[in-house]
């Protein structure tokens, strides 16, 4: 049996959806992409690898790179949770998938009675993971920038195995997107500024992430989304018509606005820290969910994020003054105006006292 073949029926063996091979060439096409996108202001990207060379060069990141193990399960529909993106799931992806592919290739080993070098990555790889897919013949590229597979949509978990070993490498799908434009036109930020184009740093997902002040454009952006955003997603044909998942550790992390309000971030919840979503620190998990409850002008939740301003950390005192206001003006002026007199922060001090002036302008005060 060629070695392209065993890897397939070790991946099935594991339950592992899509399994395919490329080779360790130059991803050439993605190369002329980005260094052309270079020249405007969509580039650099955020939390990605800046250098182009080694974005497009799989062999950069692996002596003697011969062929790459691409591995993809899906997650489709595993949940309908309105305040997180459904890559939100019960254990960490990182993990599980990581897990899988070590099995695969220790299965690999045995069958073929001889070991060899490999390393496995898992969405933190230093090249362009998708591309690779596509190479693969896993998915084409979406509109949206995502890989789509025509039978599993573009709720996929992708990783790779690099190894020395010498396989036959298999072809690129020839599907594509046609006409469909979805996703494009379903964008509620208009992040996706054409086919195939995604400014990511006014992408509602990547705003999720983002540390530090947001701009009042940016936290109405990110409207009742507390982790990532499934938009261009939901209204994929691709994703409509997929199979439905059954691995159960892949079900969504179903939570809302209550349970981040509840955190206490020096002792975050084991279920919590089993997830993906805990990379960037509790604090912006908190401060999210503040945000989408002024979004909503969610009133239930007006003493919980009150508490707040007796938080340790003066970008959640700032956050809690803001989200306040936003849900009731009337009843957080006096509240804030307390707080001001006790705030011990002098940068924040300032900031608070800003929008409350101009949440007084607002209200004609």
């Amino acid at each position: 049996m060629q070695i392209n073949n065993l890897v397939k029926e070790c991946a099935a063996e594991l339950n592992i959806d899509l399994c395919r091979i490329t080779d360790n060439g130059e991803l050439k096409r993605e190369r002329k992409i980005l260094e052309k996108r270079s020249k405007d202001k969509y580039w650099p990207q955020p939390f990605a690898n800046q250098d182009i060379a080694e974005l497009t060069n799989p062999a950069f990141h692996f002596p003697n790179l011969k062929s790459i193990i691409v591995a993809a399960i899906s997650y489709n529909k595993n949940g309908t949770n309105p305040f997180l993106s459904n890559y939100v799931t019960i254990e960490d992806y990182h993990v599980y998938l990581e897990n899988k592919l070590e099995k695969l290739a220790a299965r690999l080993q045995k069958k073929l009675n001889k070991s060899f070098n490999y390393k496995i990555f898992v969405d933190e790889a230093p090249f362009l993971e998708k591309a690779l897919a596509r190479k693969a013949g896993i998915g084409f590229i979406g509109k949206n920038t995502l890989l789509i597979n025509p039978e599993l949509g573009s709720n996929l978990f992708l990783g790779e195995i690099f190894t020395d070993l010498e396989m036959t490498k298999d072809q690129p799908l020839a599907d594509d997107c046609g006409d469909c434009r979805l996703c494009i036109d379903n964008c509620q930020v208009d992040a996706l500024k054409s086919e195939y184009l995604l400014a990511a740093e006014e992408c509602t997902a990547y705003l999720t992430q983002k540390k530090g002040i947001l701009s009042e454009t940016e936290i109405k952006k990110i409207g009742h989304h507390i982790w990532g955003c499934d938009d261009c997603k939901d209204v994929c044909p691709y994703n409509k018509k997929a199979d439905k998942l059954t691995a159960s550790e892949l079900m969504i992390f179903d939570k809302g606005i209550k349970y981040f309000l509840n955190l206490e971030r020096k002792e975050l919840p084991e279920e919590l820290a089993n997830t993906a979503i805990t990379w960037r620190g509790s604090r912006i998990l908190i401060r999210n969910a503040m945000l989408v409850a002024a979004n909503l002008k969610e009133l239930e939740y007006f003493n919980l994020i009150k508490e707040k301003l007796n938080d340790n950390s003066p970008v959640i005192r700032y956050y809690a003054a803001l989200s306040l206001l936003e849900i009731d003006f009337k009843e957080a002026k006096y509240i804030i105006e307390k707080h001001l007199a006790q705030e011990n922060n002098k940068e924040y001090k300032n900031k608070i006292k800003n929008i409350l002036a101009a949440k007084e302008e607002d209200h004609g005060y």
